[in-house]
């Protein structure tokens, strides 16, 4: 629907604003008879450029004026800031110390048509930057004369509204909460980073209220209050005509009027201005201004949460089942349209798009205005003593906390809407709650739940600890890993040291070459040297097995474990097939010895095979007495026929 355009122009000024490191932010160039005004031009440098804007590469910030006028109105602003590095400007101007230059370019209307104006805004900005000559102004004066031709030509009721998908889609049930509590005119404060989205949330909640942004002239300073003494009660009505259907019903809600102010961005310059005023809503990205002691609602828009200074606000600000069963549905519309890749993309459907929120709270805040009607209509015919019979529902208020409804009928603005509407209102709006049917209590506890688990945000807060734990088992196990594979290389050293000790005990164990002894030397003059040779024999004996148990212990896998016993068992062979051999070597010795025993006489020589060398025991092995040494000792004390077994 298109707009009635003002009688002046919509564009009344074009600035440039410079952060300077010794003076802070000012007014670098302007254009615009609204510049004359000293007031505008002191503190437009800070509402262009808020705290924390260097954070971001580009940002936007909403702010509200008031001109030096004999009938003062509210300017709406609206600055694009971006940064350059100093080094790339092809211009310096001597004020350049900085290794960064931060400006802002600002439109200043008078209308909050920020959505058109945003677009374009943007694209200045970037081109100016591109420039990188910032003495070179002329691209904004021909933005200004631009800017004015096109906004008159689209200038629409949906070009006022700033997204409401997203606002829900954060704050779901708690969006219902923030309307509550605007309505009231409490004093509420959004805080966040970026300021882009800190402002856009509040006009996303201003947008809710039917008709409010297109009566938001009163709202740049407690002290205006020029819309008031204009309403009157309506005369007439037109269903047809949906402006004689919102005047009839007393729509829009002076909110903002007196002594209450709108602010989305609020400067430590303007703190003041929390102290005069009995309502307000602001916006700040400095922690100073949160901490002011007036604040009765803190909203977070990082965190999406919601802190109430005033503990009794809680209570009367409350959501009934029916409140919660039907933004519960809202929630859900809005939610099965959303894309989290491209949360601007507008919805192909209405069922969850901005104008269907609009429509939803607009039914809303009709059917609780109607309900206030309805309440004073049965109270004057009570008090009357007369009864009073109809459709309506006697306890409607009740599904809109009867708490809420009761502060809402403190406020200035129900003052200003009681005069204005016609009391028999609910003739036309039914005062019943939208909820369609009425929740079960099973139902609303499982509501409950639901909003609560997500209120807690489980995947934000615990994404910190998920990705700590999957780091500190990713480097434990590559440490793991890594020690295992120490230990695989010791072991496989391990491995080849023993197998190579292995193949040299056999190749030591192979026997000598048969000596020969003579007569004289195997006679009883080497008694003693063979008596002498057991306990040699025992001492090589221990000294193999001191070797043994001396071997230091190390650890050993299936598969060296089955290579010892191999090895074990091969040497138990070898000892055996030596045992053997000698014995067979002695029978035919002493059936040689018996058939020669002359000839062993007469040649004064005998032949004997010589003991063979003991081979380094292995484990599991004892070292036999050699049984030759048994038989030599019987040839000394017998004849030579005594040496057969």
């Amino acid at each position: 629907m298109l707009l009635q355009p003002p009688e002046g122009p919509l564009v009344l000024g074009i600035a440039l604003i410079d952060f300077n490191h010794l003076v802070g932010p000012k007014i670098e160039f302007c254009h615009g008879d609204i510049f004359e005004d000293e007031d505008i031009v002191k503190i437009l440098p800070f509402l262009a450029l808020p705290d924390g804007a260097h954070l971001s590469l580009e940002d936007y910030s909403y702010f509200h004026l008031v001109p030096n006028a004999p009938i003062p109105t509210t300017i709406f602003g609206i600055s694009c800031n971006r940064q350059i590095p100093a080094s790339v400007l092809l211009v310096k101007d001597v004020d350049v110390t900085r290794s960064i230059v931060q400006k802002a370019v600002v439109v200043l209307a008078s209308k909050p048509v920020f959505g058109p104006i945003r677009d374009r805004l943007g694209v200045v900005t970037r081109a100016l930057f591109e420039q990188r000559d910032f003495s070179d102004t002329s691209i904004l004066v021909d933005f200004g004369a631009s800017l004015e031709i096109s906004l008159r030509t689209q200038l629409t009721e949906s070009g006022l509204y700033i997204g409401g998908r997203e606002f829900v889609h954060t704050f779901r049930h708690r969006t219902l909460i923030l309307l509550k509590a605007l309505m009231c005119q409490k004093k509420i404060m959004f805080f966040g980073h970026p300021v882009e989205r800190l402002c856009t949330y509040q006009y996303s909640l201003i947008s809710l209220i039917p008709g409010l942004l297109q009566t938001l002239e009163d709202s740049g300073s407690p002290p205006l209050a020029t819309r008031a003494p204009t309403l009157s009660c309506p005369q007439s009505l037109r269903t047809s005509d949906r402006k004689s259907m919102m005047a009839y019903m007393g729509l829009p809600l002076d909110i903002f009027g007196k002594d209450a102010f709108f602010q989305p961005y609020l400067p430590l310059q303007q703190l003041d201005l929390l102290n005069d005023s009995q309502g307000w809503l602001c916006g700040s990205t400095n922690t100073l201004v949160t901490q002011q002691k007036e604040i009765e609602l803190l909203i977070n828009t990082e965190t999406a949460t919601l802190e109430f200074r005033n503990p009794r606000l809680e209570r009367l600000m409350g959501l009934t089942a029916a409140d919660r069963k039907w933004m519960d549905e809202i929630v859900r519309d809005v939610n099965d349209v959303w894309d989290d890749a491209d949360p601007m993309k507008p919805t192909m459907h209405f069922k969850g798009s901005d104008d269907y929120l609009r429509a939803k709270f607009e039914e809303y805040v009709s059917a609780a205005l109607a309900s206030v009607r309805y309440r004073e209509f049965l109270a004057k015919g009570k008090v009357n003593n007369v009864i009073i019979t109809g459709t309506g529902d006697d306890n409607s208020i009740d599904d809109f906390n009867p708490l809420w409804i009761t502060e809402f009928t403190k406020t200035n603005a129900y003052d200003v809407w009681q005069r204005s509407t016609d009391p028999m209102l609910f003739d036309i709006v039914e005062p019943r709650h939208p909820c369609n049917e009425k929740p079960s209590v099973v139902g609303d506890i499982g509501i409950r739940l639901s909003e609560g688990l997500q209120e807690l945000k489980l995947e934000q807060q615990l994404a910190p600890t998920r990705d700590a734990i999957s780091r500190t088992i990713t480097a434990s196990s590559t440490n793991f890993f890594k020690a295992v594979e120490g230990v695989r290389e010791r072991w496989q050293q391990q491995r080849t040291a023993s197998s190579a000790s292995f193949s040299s005990d056999l190749a030591s164990s192979a026997y000598e070459t048969p000596v020969e002894v003579s007569k004289l030397e195997a006679g009883p003059s080497s008694s003693p040297t063979s008596e002498g040779s057991k306990p040699t024999s025992n001492i090589s004996r221990q000294t193999s097995k001191d070797s043994v148990l001396g071997t230091p212990a190390r650890p050993v896998s299936v598969a060296q474990a089955a290579s010892d016993a191999k090895a074990v068992l091969g040497n138990w062979g070898a000892g055996i097939q030596s045992f053997w051999s000698g014995r067979t070597s002695r029978f035919s010795m002493s059936r040689s010895s018996v058939a020669s025993t002359d000839s062993l006489s007469n040649s004064g020589t005998v032949q004997l095979p010589s003991s063979p060398k003991s081979p380094r025991p292995s484990v599991g092995t004892v070292e036999e007495e050699s049984e030759h040494d048994l038989d030599y000792k019987g040839y000394e004390s017998q004849e030579p026929s005594g040496i057969a077994l």
